[in-house]
């Protein structure tokens, strides 16, 4: 076994899942018996509850959105999908409608309800009696609305679920025509007042026509606009025109003194039609004049007539290039006064157009109003039928679906899901109790959770066994048993210990009483002495001594006590038993002061000369917060040994413990957790020990010892 290790203890105890686990187990008969409870009182409130029957109407809203007629003359509003369906729920859950139901003669034909509303005139009350029995929930994305209505009574149930959907459309239908009825009026009276204003308009155009003689303004704008059109086309290829010729003048004037025929590159004389006209006889003249070259020699007279009339021809071209060229300034002239005519024409078409559009502004602004007041007048006109027709007529798109059918079975009480929230709820509040308990019990349950508290390393972990075995048997009658092994760790732990300390006398103690501290020296050193050693028990709980009693089976024989104060030597104060190696030196008879007994110098040397004469010196000492003789003996043993109870000690209890044996000058080996239940396995016992049983026993009470520890008689 590991050393023990001088660390400071940890007050805060580690609360892991698998502590909760085996928590949970151990109690998992509290577990089921709740639980049984809380199903039985499920059932009772099942048992006990009245039966509900419902019946439901699923109406649908039709697809064509219903208009909503305004008292403004803005026009109308479509309501969206969502919102619909929303006021037609809050419509049908409206005290209103809930009113008119407590009072339909139909209901009040029915003794169920009228039993029900017995009393009451209380109009709230009479709508919170309806209102509690209609439950209306919109079917996620459709248009469907399901009216489900619960009662005591089958028959009501289903009556009122009908009468729901038919007083709605009624009082629908109320609305729809009173609200008809008001717009019909209103819109009447907006109807003849934007008559007489769409006249005033009218009569106000009229005037301004017949004043500015504007009957057909728009035709005339037409004719302008085109004339400015046509004049600018023209305007622009007068310039063009004037251009060109005068360009032409002046390269005429730069070629003055050439000849005629580089007059040519000029395309006002090029262009000239009498030069046009010789330069196509030339051109076919010489067409000729080929051909007959092809027939006839030059000297042939066709062919001489035809060079001479070439020759005429070339003489006419001079000429008329001449002339051209001479009629050149008489054409600029031309097309420069043509062009300012032009632009004249053009200025005053502009202004006859700037006339017009002035005159246009005016015109149309009354032409606007008439075609507004003539728009509003018509869709209210248009409004006004609508509205007639409308009277009388639901605000909404309704239709009944699915009629309620009187319902069969009731749907409440739910018995299964009572029973499963009874079994659920009753278990949950017993784990919790019971995590509660666990999580605020600082007592030592696990080897490692002590460890951490205690800041020592553990020795054993004992197991807890049933009590119908005297403490001292166990290593005797069942050596093959868990716990006779735990005994068997023990006595090793506690070797190696030893030597390390450099001596053999063990001291166990335990912080408060009840922890098995007794049981623990008691067969420890009962292992020590089936090992071979010789092993001494002394039981130094002069208190409450209990190794006596257990062991001898006497009372009142000598012993510590006696030894100490003097009353007794050595050989009569130790006492052999029928184990092999194992004597016992029990309390001795009561006396007062103990603490002072145990503070004589001689107690040192009296533990020395034992020590000397055995192997092994198992000390059973007092609670440490119980009393203070053990702290006035611990600083005496080479090792102490705290035994702690599982599951059972106060964890502040041990701490206190530890410092306290540390303040003495004890030299603490580590600790025994003892009374683990084994059931749990591993979790509890730290390690699993395959092969051993678990019917042992951890100890027996001092009655059972009396009567079944023959076998410890000496002999």
């Amino acid at each position: 076994m590991p050393r023990s290790t001088e660390k400071q203890p940890n007050l805060s105890l580690a609360t892991d899942l698998r502590g909760l686990y085996f928590a949970l187990r151990e109690k998992a008969w509290l577990l089921a018996l709740v639980t049984v409870l809380g199903i039985a009182a499920a059932a009772f409130v099942v048992r006990r509850s009245q039966k509900i029957y419902a019946a439901t109407t699923t109406i649908q809203i039709e697809e064509e959105r219903q208009r909503v007629v305004r008292a403004d003359t803005r026009g109308t509003d479509e309501l969206s999908t969502e919102k619909e369906l929303k006021t037609i729920v809050g419509n049908l859950e409206s005290p209103a409608l809930m009113l008119r139901l407590a009072r339909h003669p139909e209901l009040a034909e029915i003794p169920a309800f009228r039993a029900q509303i017995a009393g009451i005139d209380s109009e709230s009350r009479l709508q919170a009696i309806v209102g509690g029995k209609i439950s209306v929930k919109i079917r996620v994305g459709t248009r469907l609305i399901d009216i489900a209505v619960e009662d005591e009574n089958p028959a009501l149930a289903q009556k009122i679920s009908q009468l729901v959907v038919s007083e709605f459309m009624r009082a629908s239908s109320e609305s729809g025509a009173q609200n008809s009825r008001g717009a019909h009026e209103f819109l009447r009276q907006e109807a003849d007042r934007l008559k007489l204003t769409l006249a005033k308009s009218e009569q106000a155009l009229q005037r301004y026509k017949e004043q500015n003689q504007a009957v057909s303004l728009e035709e005339k704008q037409n004719i302008v606009v085109e004339r400015l059109k046509d004049l600018n086309t023209k305007v622009t290829a007068a310039k063009a025109e004037r251009l060109r010729i005068e360009a032409d003048r002046a390269q005429l004037d730069r070629l003055q003194g050439e000849s005629p025929e580089r007059l040519l590159t000029l395309p006002s004389i090029a262009g000239a039609a009498v030069v046009v006209e010789v330069q196509r006889k030339i051109g076919e003249k010489e067409a000729e004049l080929a051909t007959l070259s092809r027939r006839y020699k030059p000297e042939y007279p066709k062919y001489l007539e035809a060079t001479g009339s070439l020759a005429e021809l070339k003489v006419s071209l001079g000429e008329a290039i001449l002339k051209a060229a001479s009629l050149l300034g008489t054409a600029f002239e031309s097309t420069k006064a043509n062009e300012e005519k032009l632009e004249a024409a053009l200025r005053g078409q502009e202004g006859s157009a700037l006339e017009l559009s002035q005159m246009a502004i005016p015109y149309k602004s009354l032409e606007r109003d008439v075609e507004a007041d003539r728009t509003l007048y018509d869709a209210l006109v248009a409004r006004l039928k609508e509205t007639d027709v409308a009277q009388g007529v639901s605000r909404f798109a309704v239709r009944v679906a699915t009629p309620a059918t009187l319902p069969e079975r009731p749907v409440k009480p739910k018995k299964a899901l009572i029973l499963i929230f009874g079994a659920l709820g009753s278990l949950a509040l017993a784990a919790s109790g019971v995590l509660a308990a666990h999580t605020l019990d600082s007592s030592c349950k696990t080897v490692d959770q002590a460890e951490r508290l205690l800041g020592l390393s553990s020795l054993a972990a004992i197991p807890r066994q049933a009590r119908s075995v005297v403490a001292g048997s166990v290593l005797v009658k069942k050596p093959q048993s868990a716990l006779a092994e735990s005994f068997r760790t023990l006595r090793t732990s506690l070797g190696i210990t030893g030597k390390d300390a450099g001596g053999h006398a063990v001291l166990f103690a335990s912080a408060i009483p009840g922890e098995g501290k007794s049981f623990c020296a008691i067969n420890c050193a009962v292992a020590f002495a089936q090992q071979g050693l010789r092993t001494l028990l002394i039981d130094a709980d002069l208190r409450l001594p209990t190794v006596e009693r257990i062991i001898l089976q006497t009372q009142g024989a000598p012993g510590l006590s006696d030894l100490l104060l003097g009353h007794t030597h050595l050989g009569k104060a130790i006492h052999l038993t029928g184990i092999k190696n194992l004597s016992v030196m029990p309390a001795g008879k009561r006396v007062p002061n103990l603490a002072e007994l145990f503070g004589r110098s001689e107690l040192p040397a009296f533990l020395q000369c034992v020590a000397g004469g055995y192997d092994r010196v198992v000390i059973d000492s007092a609670p440490v917060l119980t009393v203070s003789d053990t702290l006035l003996l611990a600083p005496h043993a080479d090792t102490a040994c705290l035994v702690v109870r599982a599951g059972v000690t106060p964890g502040q209890a041990v701490v206190r413990a530890v410092e306290k044996l540390r303040e003495s000058g004890a030299k603490i080996a580590g600790f025994v957790l003892n009374a683990l239940p084994i059931r749990n396995g591993g979790y509890y016992y730290h390690y699993q020990a395959p092969g051993y049983g678990s019917d042992e026993v951890y100890g027996a009470s001092a009655a059972l010892a009396d009567e079944a520890a023959v076998e410890y008689a000496p002999k």
